[in-house]
Parts: C-alpha cells; structure tokens; sequence
C-alpha cells in the first residue's frame, strides 16, 4: 500500500477551499439564523389529584365505575377533537395578530402545544403500595402570559368534562333504569291480565278446584246410583200395581174414592148380597137397581167433569183408579228420568274438565314462572334505580372520585425552547462536516490525471518533471472575488429569506411542523 500523500490531498482541500466556505457559511448561516429567530416556547404545567369517593362505599356507592386511566383517555380524547382546540385558540387569543393563519395550522399548532403528563405514582408511597393518583396538563405558549392563561384554560376544561363525564354516566345510568322499571312494570302488567284471562276462560278446569271438582264427581255419582236404585223401586212397584189390578179389577186408589163412588160401591155390594135372597122382580131388587143406575151416572158425570182435555181439547175418557194410583209412579219416574240426564252431563263436564285440567296445570305454571321471572327483574330494576338514584346525587353533588387541582399554573419565567446555543452549534458543526463532504464528493467524482504517480499506474509513463498551474494575478483576483461574494450572499440572503418567511408567510415553528407532517414524520395537519 502507496503511502499517504497528505501534502497532494491538502493542496487538494486548498483548491477546492472556495466550496468549502460556501457550504460551511451556508448552513451556518442557517443554524444561526434559525437559532435567532424561531419564537420562544414557554411551558405552564398544572397538577390535579384523583381523589376517591368521599362516602365510604359501604354506605353508598356511586354508579360511574369508570378508573382514573380511562376517565383521563376519554378526557384527552374530548379536548383534542378540531372544534374544542378551534374554541380554545379563540378563548385564548393565541391566534388574534395571524387571522390569515388556516384553521388547519391552528389546529396542528393547538396539538403541538398541548401536553398530557398521564399519571404519575405517588413518590411517597412503596411500589406494592397503592398512592394517590396524580394527573398533570401543560400548555406551551409564545409568551409566559398565553402559556399561563393556556394552562388555565386546560385545567378548567379538564375538570368540566370530569364533571361532565361522570355525572352524564350517573344521568344514563339513571334514565335506563327508570326506562327499565317501566318497562317491567308494563310487562307485569300484561302478564297478569294474560293469566287472568287465562283463569277466566278456564275457570271449569283450573289445578286448585280439582279436589272440589273430584268430590263433586263423587257425590254425582252417589247421587246417580241412588236415582236408580230409586227408579228400579218404582218400577217394581208399577208393575206390582199393574200385576194386582189386572187380577182383581181393583187397586190402591179405591181408598182416594169420593163419596158418591163409595156409596155406588156398596150399593153394588148390597145389590149382590139381595140377589141371592130375592127373586130379580121383588120390589127390593129393583129399588137397589135403581139406585145403582142412579149413582152411576153420576159417577160418570163427576168424572167427565174431573177429566183433563186431550191435545185436540176433547174431553179425556174419565181417569180410571189404575190410572189414579200410576199418575204419581210415573211423574216421579220422569223426574228421576230427568234428574239422571242433568246428573250424567254434569259428570261428563266433569270428567272433561278433569282431563284438560293437566294441561292447563302445565300453562298456567308457565304463566306463573314467566311472571316470577318478570317479579324478579323487576324487584332487581327497582333496587337498581335506587342505587341509581344514589349514584347521581353523589355525582350532582361531587361527592364521588373526582379531579381537584392540587398545583396551579404559574407564569413561566424563561422558556424551554428553542435551545439557541445547541441550533447554533448543530448549525456550524454540520456545515463543517457537509462542507467536507462536499469536497471529498467532488474529488471522488473527478476521475482525471493529477500526479505522476497517476501517468504510471494508469498509462505506464515515467514523467521527467512536473510544472504545476500558475494563475495570473487577475484570476486569483477574480476567485477571490467571487469566493467571498458567494460567503456574503450566503450569510445575509439565507438569514434574510428565512427571517421574510417567518415573519410575512409563516412562523418556522409552523413551516417545520408542516414539512414534517408531509413527509411523515409529523402529526397530521389538516387543512
């Protein structure tokens, strides 16, 4: 390996002296000039506490279940929407001397300056040991005053949707309850009008009457067996009745006879009685004759006038004493008659009744398990709403967990950034570096033959001598000239342009939050 010829690579660096100037004045100007004008940031913080609930939960617990993590995510997430940053610049007047400033800028800008600390342990505390619960803001401001008035304006927004939050979630949870307790107090109410119906439809065939409707069936039936018992009595004694006066011409009704037939009948008897004596011609035959004929016919007139008309309202043949004593027979024979079918429908309805009673035992259970079911939602509702209830008054009240502002925002007294001394050096440093880069980019490029060492290796040329390039006075005049007019451009265009850029287009805090946002490596901006 050639050794090093650093004497050739700094008459190198000499020639190419001009660029390097350039390059290192360029980005110098820029760190420099960045570093003088970018605005100042100024960072106002606060400090809120997570307190638990006031009221031990024993007693009364509240109905917003929500932890401190979540409650602060959902916070976040309210106040960084594009309405509430727009309104919040506006409170502030952050924006009031930019009004051609987009909204899109201003919301980008409310984002950049906007922090969320999240939550920090309590330091006081051992790590198995639960502390309190600390949540802190920061609002960063191009004056102490706007970041302080910011922080303020923080704080309050997020101790309002604190508020808001867990006294919306009370609210809610409220009205769904009250919802649900009339809706089961509907449903209840249209269970037990179903079961009443039900009830009244089957009101012969319900489960609690069964033993009634049993026993029921049992004395029926009682009722039936004596019925006929007592028919089969009457029948015999109808055909008794029959039997008799069919062998005798004679029945029990004799003794019902008036006195005109009794008085005929022992005429008749006696006229008996004198024909065995007398001759049939005697005087007292023929009175007892008489007689008879005489009570006979009227006899036969007292019947025809007891006798009730037939169907064509004729006068009924005279009622004899057979027909007499079977009146009552068969009028009770017809009763009975009457009373078993009345008897027998009845233990027919029953027994129906009795069979379709296990299937409406099984609906009605149904009925009943539905509305238990339905008694028991509602009880459990009705409980609900009262820890509902509970539950908001605690939050109405701001008895419940809760944000309180432990630390205020103070007005800042320097700002935390631009750190001017470090943009400045970054600045310098880099245009040293670039600029050194810059000449070894051009010597890497230039592929041409300088050295002797260069004529052997390349065309195997030895080379007497060498007579380098002399410049007249007038072209170093020249070099000079325009080496130091480049630096002068450098250092007062580039300060200049960005300092017109800043103060008449956009502020460079901006202008790089939106170059970033464009090639991703920003927060979105919209426009």
């Amino acid at each position: 390996m050639d050794k090093l010829d650093l004497k050739f690579y700094w008459s190198v660096f000499l020639r190419r002296l001009p660029y390097f100037l350039v390059v290192v004045a360029l980005l110098s100007a820029i760190g420099l000039t960045v570093a003088m004008i970018l605005p100042p940031v100024y960072r106002s913080s606060a400090s809120m506490l997570v307190e638990p609930q006031q009221i031990p939960g024993d007693l009364a617990q509240s109905t917003v279940p929500v932890n401190p993590f979540e409650q602060v995510q959902i916070i976040e997430q309210r106040l960084m929407t594009r309405a509430n940053l727009v309104a919040l610049a506006d409170r502030i007047g952050l924006y009031a001397d930019q009004p051609e400033l987009s909204a899109g800028a201003r919301v980008g800008d409310m984002r950049e300056r906007i922090e969320f600390l999240g939550f920090e342990p309590d330091v006081t505390r051992g790590p198995a040991v639960p502390g309190a619960t600390i949540i802190g803001v920061a609002f960063n401001g191009p004056t102490p005053e706007y970041a302080n008035k910011g922080a303020n304006e923080l704080v309050n927004l997020v101790l309002e949707e604190n508020v808001k939050l867990r006294t919306s979630r009370a609210d809610d949870t409220l009205q769904f309850f009250v919802s649900e307790v009339d809706r089961l107090q509907g449903e209840l109410k249209r269970k037990s009008q179903e079961i009443t119906d039900f009830k009244t439809g089957n009101f012969e065939a319900l489960p609690d009457s069964l033993v009634a409707r049993r026993n029921r069936q049992i004395l029926e039936q009682e009722r039936l067996l004596a019925l006929e018992r007592e028919e089969s009595a009457l029948r015999n004694q109808r055909a008794t009745v029959v039997w008799v006066f069919e062998r005798t011409g004679r029945s029990a009704a004799i003794a019902a006879m008036s006195p005109e037939e009794e008085q005929l009948e022992a005429l008749k008897s006696e006229l008996l009685q004198q024909s065995a004596i007398y001759a049939p011609g005697s005087p007292r035959i023929r009175m007892l004759t008489n007689q008879v004929a005489v009570l006979e016919k009227l006899v036969t007139e007292q019947q025809a006038a007891r006798a009730v008309p037939d169907a064509n309202g004729q006068p009924a043949a005279p009622a004899s004493s057979l027909d007499l004593e079977l009146a009552p027979i068969d009028a009770r024979l017809e009763f009975i008659a009457q009373d078993k079918a009345a008897i027998e429908k009845a233990l027919s309805d029953l027994d129906l009744s009795i069979q379709a009673t296990p299937k409406n035992e099984m609906a009605l259970a149904g009925l009943d398990r539905e509305l238990a079911n339905l008694n028991e939602q509602y009880n459990t509702a009705v409980a609900s709403l009262g820890q509902a209830k509970v539950g908001e008054r605690i939050e109405v009240l701001s008895k419940g967990e809760r944000f309180s502002l432990i630390e205020q925002p103070t007005i800042p007294g320097s700002p935390v950034r631009p750190k001017r001394l470090l943009i400045a050096s970054a600045g310098v440093v880099g245009g040293l570096g670039a600029g050194l880069g810059f000449v070894v980019l051009l010597e890497m490029l230039n592929r041409s033959i300088r050295r002797p060492l260069e004529l052997s290796e390349r065309l195997g040329i030895e080379p007497f001598a060498t007579i380098p390039y002399i410049r007249t006075v007038g072209e170093a005049r020249r070099k000079r000239s325009l080496v130091v007019l480049a630096i002068v451009l450098v250092a007062v265009a580039i300060p200049a342009a960005l300092f017109a850029v800043h103060t008449f287009y956009l502020p460079l805090d901006l202008v790089f939050s939106e170059l970033l946002a464009k090639i991703g490596f920003g927060s979105d901006v919209p426009s």
